[in-house]
């Protein structure tokens, strides 16, 4: 049995971070404070492993005195690891969901789908956002491959070699999956290492720890015969998209509503298949999620008919929270309906799937990043340019990539005695503001992360017109196009 262990460390961290972005370079401990609990307790910890999971928060704070405590959100983070798990699927039907953050497949059988073994890996690899930093270890058993991933560099695969007993060997018993207790007291008899575990007797490791002791001898001579375990088919498909900025616009979530149910009709699993029921999920920064679900009257075949009612739902319920995150899940799966669509709808499909098929040609020629896009209007009453066009993959399976068309993009610029710009750089030279044609300024202060600015539509000295801006809050200039 050939395994790949795919490993995301510090998921609850990461999953907060992904949902609040300034938490990025600050340390952050996620903590649980139930009241059954007793004192509160680090659940995960970073960028300091010093004070990892059991750890009192008092004694955390001892170590990072202006660390940001966060109260944990279990059931956003099993969310979180469903969507890796799903993501993982699309790779191989031979997915096992493991403790948080912990994910085994088989890989036996995918070598003639993805040309080798390593193949296989790199696709396992991509299947997961570049945020979330996976490390995959590959081996013939499930624990080997657990160590490699726990050693080896984030977004690295490692794979053991032959000698599964000497690669255990130098490692820590803190890897074996046995009770602390247990580790405890094999560490006061010098047991450190796998390879000392391994040296031991196993009769004698059994009656002095029970079934822990045996099962420890056993993985650190590199034996283990558990099974990876498969995921039913028949769990919800969930698909998630983390959007560019906060945005209050029907038609912005009308874009990521449709965005997210082509994913999913796009899956393996549904073809040929109807969904009974959609739920959508919206969240923001400093308040609740937003929950809806809507159930369809007759099971929805296609994506399109799926999208009709639920933006129907919004229209008569819309959020009102500024959406930062969308999540879809769809559920109460049956088979075909038997209803076909008119013949301009066919026509239709079939323009978009060949044009899905020419990206995919010209992305294995490239081998880079998507090739063609398309162009949606989202708010075109915003203030702030970026916010009013979305670029996305024609691809419906486009993993996390839209952005916005018009993004600021930072410029050299040299302010005169009121702030106004009189010159910018542009390329390698300097060129002098010879007209400020226009000038406007707004502040959204209401947003969760403000935007003040000051607009300049000027004429420059080689001739050509540009759009600048200057962020009040942080005095930095950007370049854009009006």
């Amino acid at each position: 049995m050939r395994v790949a262990c795919v490993l995301v460390t510090h998921l609850r961290v990461k999953a907060e971070i992904s949902r609040q972005p300034h938490l990025k370079n600050r340390p952050v401990l996620v903590v649980d404070r139930s009241p059954g609990r007793g004192k509160a307790q680090v659940l995960d910890s970073f960028p300091d492993t010093a004070t990892g999971y059991g750890t009192s928060l008092e004694e955390a704070l001892s170590h990072h005195a202006g660390a940001v405590v966060l109260d944990a959100d279990e059931p956003h983070y099993r969310e979180v690891f469903s969507r890796i798990l799903t993501a993982l699927q699309r790779v191989s039907d031979r997915v096992e969901g493991s403790d948080l953050g912990i994910a085994y497949v088989r890989l036996d059988g995918l070598e003639g789908l993805y040309h080798g073994e390593a193949g296989a890996v790199s696709a396992l690899m991509n299947a997961l956002p570049e945020h979330l930093t996976p490390r995959i270890g590959v081996a013939d058993a499930k624990f080997p491959a657990l160590v490699a991933a726990r050693i080896c560099e984030p977004r690295r695969a490692f794979k053991v070699p032959d000698d599964v007993k000497a690669f255990l060997g130098p490692r820590s018993i803190g890897l074996l999956p046995i009770s602390a207790d247990v580790k405890k007291e094999m560490r006061q008899l010098g047991l450190r290492t796998m390879g000392a575990v391994a040296s031991m007797s196993r009769d004698m490791l059994t009656d002095r720890f029970g079934f822990s002791g045996g099962r420890a001898w056993a993985l650190c001579n590199g034996t283990d015969d558990s099974p990876v375990v498969s995921m039913l088919s028949e769990e919800p498909i969930v698909e998630h998209i983390s959007l560019p900025f906060p945005s209050s616009s029907i038609q912005m979530l009308f874009v990521v509503v449709d965005t997210l149910l082509k994913r999913g009709y796009a899956r393996p699993e549904m073809k040929g298949g109807c969904v009974g029921e959609a739920a959508l999920r919206c969240c923001a920064y400093g308040a609740p999620p937003w929950d809806r679900s809507v159930a369809f009257k007759q099971p929805a075949g296609t994506w399109e008919k799926a999208s009709l009612a639920v933006k129907g739902r919004l229209q008569l319920d819309p959020p009102s929270i500024p959406v930062e995150d969308v999540t879809l899940t769809l559920s109460g799966f049956t088979g075909e309906s038997g209803v076909q669509m008119g013949l301009l709808d066919g026509a239709k499909e079939g323009r978009e799937r060949q044009l899905v098929e020419a990206d995919r040609r010209l992305r294995s020629r490239e081998r880079e990043g998507y090739a063609l896009y398309k162009v949606a209007q989202v708010a075109p009453w915003h203030p702030a340019l970026e916010t009013r066009f979305l670029q996305m993959p024609i691809d419906p399976t486009g993993r996390d990539a839209i952005r916005p068309l018009n993004a600021p993009v930072p410029v050299q610029v040299k302010e005169g005695p009121e702030g106004q710009p009189v010159s910018v750089q542009i390329g390698r030279c300097w060129c002098l503001v010879v007209d400020i044609v226009d000038e406007w300024s707004f502040h959204l202060w209401w947003l969760p992360q403000p935007v003040d600015r000051t607009y300049y539509c000027i004429d420059s000295s080689d001739g050509s017109r540009l759009t600048l801006f200057r962020d009040r809050s942080n005095g930095r200039w950007f370049r854009q196009r009006g």
